[in-house]
């Protein structure tokens, strides 16, 4: 299957002075001798101890952290308060998931531009960028273009598309200063978020309003970044009324296209807004909305044009400390166009309520939903078409979950399920049981067993290719196409082992069937239907070790293991190659250092295990952010990306396979 934005090939060839590239190279070394030097001899330096007198400075919200990696304790980072496992505020180190935090002070030190770069922070995130504009992004495994067993959502809107129950990741982004975590479960969550939340769930969720007031203004570009920037501004109405706007603007440059030219450069635009307000000591009302539109190039064809609006409201009342309700309701338009190929204009609205409370040592969380969607369809080139192009998508849902602390903060077993009715495949039911287990001596056990599905989309029962309007159609539609199906096994272990260093592993087993396939008829057609299955086992280990005061070192190695095969009586053309993409092993090491003269060094080594379906030869890159902060409201940084070679491919396309090339830039955030 090809993801609508790339049924065109794209991009450009750009080739790289070798001036430059040497260049970069003593760069690196530099940063990098200056850090050990500069962080050993002046490290003890760079931080006054408590009893010594501090000098009085004016604090923003936003750039109070010149010393924060020595102001957060080990504790505080372990036990980081999530909300996605359980749909409640809870601590990291007490889930019954495998999860994983990415603080809007992470992505900063990354030096990272984007949502998609943003999640390679991630243990076991599977990110590769295909060309300018296109990302194929899972966790533990079942990555392509259209990757469809992850259910993502920014401050409680959803994000994937019926369309083919991924994500246009192009269209995904917000002013990156305002984004306060990126909550990532892997594995599934299906039964608190629903059909989809197969192999994971993603959760992007911003700051409060009243948590970024001011002016900030954040930009940069520089060599093979080109400039992006925005500028945000929060204020306040009353005692008790917060609000924000930001505007942002950013051009991309294009991948090059290994033996070709490319022209697959970006140009967007983007806003929106964010109003909270605590209208009585118990109740608080949160309006956000957001606006973009631009255009996405393409080698030889006309530019693909997005653009696209959202509003969300949202009525939280706290009845106690551990008792609440939510009503939520948003509405979202999507607009895409691919000049004679594909046009889809989307309409989805959805409302929400949700309750949670305690009863004795239970904690009960139940909620119901109810989405439309609906859609027109251009069906505009001889390549594909969609059948009907005008359809309207309906989802029914509630759910149901019990933690019981059958041992009070010892041992708890959660229950749950959530029921579904879709207008694709009609009633499912997705359940969980977990167990957590807390020793003592900061240790957690965790298990669980859990079943989820993907749903029927559009491309699964409506896609037909070529267009009947301009020939005979050799891929027929399939509106008997059920729902993909998987059962996991997992288990977990946390430890604080001493009070600078942790560590979290997490194994699993996924049991797959009802799996997409291409089968075969007669005439020499074909038809997408259910005869694939498959297996896939793998882990994970992340740890957090705090050197220093002024300096830690975190990282994470996952494996991965897939089989994907025929189930009986199938026939698949592929193989069962074309539904997954995956490196084998992943790593990620990186070192954060607070030194002297208000400086920050963050050094990153990342590695990818070669991509089987096509060949992707694996790749270890490593990237650098030197930042500034003269003063608190200031700061200035150069970041050098993809450092160790001039461009790598990270996901073959066969014919048009686009490399992702080594850059340097600047950027620069001021408040006030």
């Amino acid at each position: 299957m090809h993801n609508p934005a790339l049924f065109s090939g794209n991009g450009r060839r750009h080739d790289e002075s070798d001036q430059v590239s040497e260049a970069v190279k003593p760069l690196v070394l530099v940063i990098i001798t200056f850090a050990f030097v500069a962080g050993n001899a002046l490290g003890q330096d760079a931080y006054q101890s408590p009893s010594t007198p501090q000098p009085a400075a004016e604090a923003s919200p936003d750039t109070d952290a010149v010393s924060a990696l020595k102001k957060i304790p080990l504790e505080e980072l372990v036990d980081i308060e999530v909300t996605s496992p359980s749909r409640r505020p809870e601590k990291l180190s007490e889930t019954s998931s495998a999860v994983d935090v990415i603080t809007g002070e992470d992505i900063e030190r990354a030096g990272v531009t984007d949502i998609p770069d943003a999640l390679r922070l991630g243990t076991e995130m599977e990110v590769a960028q295909v060309d300018g504009h296109t990302w194929a992004i899972s966790t533990r495994g079942f990555d392509t273009t259209v990757a469809n067993k992850m259910q993502v959502l920014m401050d409680g809107r959803s994000l994937y598309t019926p369309l083919f129950s991924g994500v246009f990741w192009d269209v995904q982004q917000t002013f990156l200063p305002d984004l306060e975590q990126i909550e990532i479960i892997r594995g599934p969550g299906a039964t608190l978020w629903g059909a989809n939340a197969v192999n994971g769930v993603i959760n992007i969720r911003t700051k409060s309003a009243e948590d970024t007031q001011g002016f900030l203004l954040y930009g940069g570009g520089g060599y093979e970044e080109d400039g992006f920037g925005g500028f945000r501004y929060g204020g306040k109405v009353g005692e008790d009324t917060y609000y924000r706007f930001y505007v942002m603007g950013e051009n991309r440059e294009g991948l090059p296209l290994q033996g070709d030219g490319a022209e697959d450069d970006s140009h967007m635009i983007q806003g929106g807004f964010r109003i909270d307000s605590k209208v009585h000591p118990d109740d608080t009302f949160t309006v956000q909305g957001d606006f973009y539109g631009g255009s996405e190039g393409q080698l030889n064809a006309g530019d693909i044009e997005v653009d696209g609006e959202n509003v969300l409201g949202r009525w939280t009342h706290e009845l106690d400390k551990d008792s609440s309700v939510m009503l939520q309701a948003y509405y979202d338009r999507t607009y895409r166009f691919i000049p004679n190929v594909f046009e889809e204009e989307r309409n989805t609205f959805d409302i929400e309520l949700q309750d949670q409370f305690r009863y004795g040592e239970h904690y009960f969380v139940w909620g119901a939903d109810y989405r439309l969607s609906h859609d027109d369809i251009g069906n505009l080139g001889p390549t594909l078409a969609f059948i009907p192009a005008t359809d309207t998508e309906q989802l029914v849902s509630a759910y149901v979950q019990d933690e019981w602390h059958i041992v009070p903060d010892t041992f708890f077993i959660t229950a749950g399920s959530k029921f579904e009715y879709n207008t694709f495949s009609g009633f499912e039911i997705q359940p969980t049981g977990r167990f957590t287990w807390l020793p003592g001596l900061g240790q957690t056990v965790w298990g669980a067993i859990s079943r989820a599905v993907r749903t029927p989309t559009r491309i699964d029962q409506n896609l037909v290719s070529p267009n009947p309007a301009f020939a005979p159609s050799i891929l027929l539609a399939n509106p008997d196409f059920e729902s993909e199906t998987l059962v996991a096994y997992e288990l977990g272990y946390r430890i604080k082992a001493t009070s600078d260093l942790s560590f979290d592993l997490a194994g699993y087993y996924n049991d797959y069937s009802n799996l997409r396939s291409i089968e075969p008829l007669p005439g020499g057609k074909f038809t997408i239907e259910n005869k694939l299955e498959g297996q896939s086992y793998g882990g994970s280990i992340a740890s957090q070790w705090r050197i220093e005061d002024w300096w830690r070192l975190d990282g994470s190695v996952s494996l991965l293991q897939v089989d994907i095969h025929k189930a009986p009586g199938g026939h698949d053309i592929n193989n069962g190659t074309a539904e997954a993409n995956d490196p084998e092993c992943t790593f990620i090491i990186h070192s954060a250092m607070d030194l002297a003269w208000n400086l920050q060094l963050d050094c990153f080594l990342r590695y990818v295990d070669n991509l089987p379906n096509p060949h992707t030869p694996s790749y270890l890159t490593g990237d650098v952010r030197l930042a500034w902060l003269p003063r608190k409201n200031f700061e200035v940084a150069i970041v050098g990306r993809n450092l160790f070679d001039h461009a790598h491919p990270e996901f073959d396309q066969v014919m048009f396979t686009r490399e992702v090339e080594r850059s340097v830039f600047a950027t620069f955030k001021w408040s006030y």
